[in-house]
C-alpha cells in the first residue's frame, strides 16, 4: 500500500527536536534529536511511498500522520460537514428559568419567561426519550436566566434523564452556566449527584471592576459572594471530576487591571488544575438597555492583544479545548443540539433568544425542519480560504452563526500550538517507537 503524509500535519521545530500535531485527529507527539530528523524526513516527502510493516513508518501510519495515498482528506472534511453533527450525542441547553437575580449592564436577555412548568418538564422528558435512541448519550447544559433559581427543575429533570440513560445504556453528563452567586458548597455536592461536572462561572475582573457591571437586581455588587463560593468549592470539594471555567467578559475599563486580575486568579484559583479560564469581550446581542454601555465595549484589536498578552499561556483553558478537532464549533451549529426555553420553545442559540429565526418548534410536537436546516447550512467552497485551511477540522466554518470570520479562539493558532506541545501533560511521548 502506498502512503503519503497527512495534509493536516503540523511540524513544529523545537530546541531539542520537533513536535507533531495533526489537526484532523488531535494526535500530538514529541520527537528528539536523531529521532526527530528521521520523522521529519519521512513526513516531508513529496512523493508517494510504500511503508514497512514494522518500525517507525508503520507507527506513523497507525497514528495517522501517514495515510493511505488514495484518501482525499479535504473531501472527507466536506462529507463530515454535510452531516452537520460532528458527534453522536444529543446536546440540550435547558433554561430552567429565564428569571435572574442579576441585572448585568451588558446583559442581552429580556427575562420574558419564568420557571419551567411541570407540564413542560414532562414534555421535555418525552422529547429525550424519543431522541436518545440512536445517540451515544445525552449532554445537558443547564442555563438561564440564572439556572440555580430553577433548582427544582434541575433536580426533577436530572433524575429523569439519569434514569432514561441508565435504562437505555447511554452516557449522561451535565454542565451549568451560572453567575455563581447561589453556587454554595452544598449545592455543588448536590449537583455532583446529578452528574453536573462542568461549571462556567463569570468573574469580570477584580472585585472593584466586577461590581461595576455584574450587579444584583438592587444594584449592589456580587463579587465578594462569588469569590467566597469559589474558594469554598476549591478548598472543600475534593472531587477531581469537576471542571470550573472562570469566564471573564472584558470591557475597556477593565483592561488597565488585566495584569492584576490574572495575578489574582493565579494566586487564588489557577494553582488548582480543576480551574481554567475563558476570556471574552462584552458585546451587544440586542437587549442592551443603557446606550452608554456600548462605548465601553472592546475593539477586536484590544481583544486580540488581551489574549496574546495574558490568556494564551495558562494550561487547562477553553483556549486549549478550541485547538482540538471540532473544538471551535459553536453548539448551535450542530444538528443534534438544541436550546429548550423555559416555556418549551425549541431554539438553537442562547445569544439570540427573542428573534423569530431562532424558533423552530415546541416540545408539544411542532418542528420546522426547513427552518432548522437553513440555520445549519454553511458550505465551504473550493474557492474559499477555509477549504484548504489546516485549522478547518477545529471549526468547520461553524464558529458562530453571526460571523464568517475565523473564531477568536484561533487568532493565535501557532502560538497556542507551541504552548500545547511544550506542555508535557498534553503531549504523548513515544520515544521507544521512534
Amino acid at each position: 500500500m502506498q502512503v503519503k503524509p497527512s495534509y493536516y500535519n503540523e511540524i513544529l521545530e523545537k530546541k531539542d527536536g520537533i513536535a507533531l500535531y495533526n489537526t484532523r485527529t488531535g494526535k500530538m507527539v514529541r520527537c528528539f534529536d536523531e529521532q526527530a530528523r528521521k520523522v521529519r524526513d519521512i513526513l516531508q516527502r513529496e512523493e508517494l511511498f510504500v511503508i514497512q510493516k514494522t518500525g517507525l513508518e508503520q507507527w506513523l501510519f497507525e497514528q495517522q500522520f501517514l495515510i493511505d495515498a488514495k484518501r482525499d482528506e479535504l473531501e472527507e472534511m466536506c462529507e463530515l460537514e454535510k452531516k452537520q453533527e460532528f458527534d453522536n450525542y444529543l446536546h440540550l441547553n435547558i433554561l430552567t428559568t429565564e428569571e435572574c437575580n442579576f441585572r448585568c449592564t451588558y446583559c442581552y436577555e429580556a427575562f420574558a419567561r419564568g420557571t419551567m412548568s411541570e407540564d413542560t418538564q414532562m414534555q421535555l422528558i418525552r422529547f429525550v426519550e424519543e431522541k436518545i435512541g440512536m445517540r451515544d448519550g445525552l449532554i445537558v447544559s443547564w442555563f438561564g436566566g440564572e439556572p440555580l433559581e430553577g433548582i427544582e427543575v434541575i433536580r426533577r429533570l436530572s433524575l429523569a434523564f439519569m434514569n432514561i440513560c441508565k435504562q437505555k445504556k447511554k452516557v449522561y453528563f451535565a454542565g451549568i452556566t451560572t453567575n455563581g452567586y447561589l453556587l454554595t458548597e452544598e449545592i455543588v455536592r448536590e449537583l455532583k449527584k446529578y452528574h453536573v461536572v462542568e461549571y462556567q462561572i463569570t468573574l469580570d475582573g477584580l472585585p472593584e471592576d466586577h461590581d461595576k457591571q455584574r450587579v444584583l437586581k438592587d444594584g449592589s455588587g456580587s463579587a465578594e459572594r462569588i469569590i467566597e463560593n469559589l474558594r469554598n468549592i476549591k478548598n472543600n470539594i475534593h472531587s477531581n471530576s469537576i471542571r470550573i471555567t472562570l469566564r471573564t467578559n472584558f470591557t475597556k475599563s477593565m483592561l488597565v487591571n488585566a495584569k492584576k486580575f490574572i495575578d489574582f486568579l493565579q494566586e487564588n484559583f489557577l494553582n488548582d488544575p480543576r480551574f481554567g479560564i475563558f476570556w471574552q469581550v462584552a458585546e451587544d446581542y440586542g437587549q442592551v438597555v443603557d446606550e452608554s454601555v456600548r462605548e465601553n465595549f472592546c475593539s477586536e484589536s484590544e481583544y486580540r492583544k488581551l489574549i496574546k498578552d495574558f490568556a494564551l499561556f495558562y494550561s487547562n483553558t477553553v483556549f486549549e479545548s478550541a485547538m482540538r478537532p471540532a473544538g471551535s464549533i459553536c453548539y448551535a451549529m450542530k444538528r443534534n443540539a438544541f436550546v429548550i426555553s423555559s416555556d418549551g420553545v425549541i431554539k438553537k442559540c442562547t445569544c439570540d433568544m427573542e428573534s423569530d429565526r431562532n424558533r423552530f418548534g415546541r416540545l408539544d410536537g411542532s418542528f420546522d425542519e426547513r427552518k432548522h436546516d437553513q440555520w445549519l447550512t454553511r458550505i465551504i467552497r473550493k474557492s474559499m480560504k477555509c477549504y484548504t485551511c489546516k485549522k478547518r477540522p477545529m471549526c468547520h466554518y461553524r464558529a458562530c452563526q453571526k460571523t464568517k470570520n475565523c473564531p477568536p479562539n484561533l487568532f493565535f493558532y501557532r502560538e497556542m500550538l507551541e504552548h500545547l506541545t511544550d506542555n508535557p501533560a498534553n503531549v504523548t511521548i513515544k520515544e521507544e517507537m521512534i
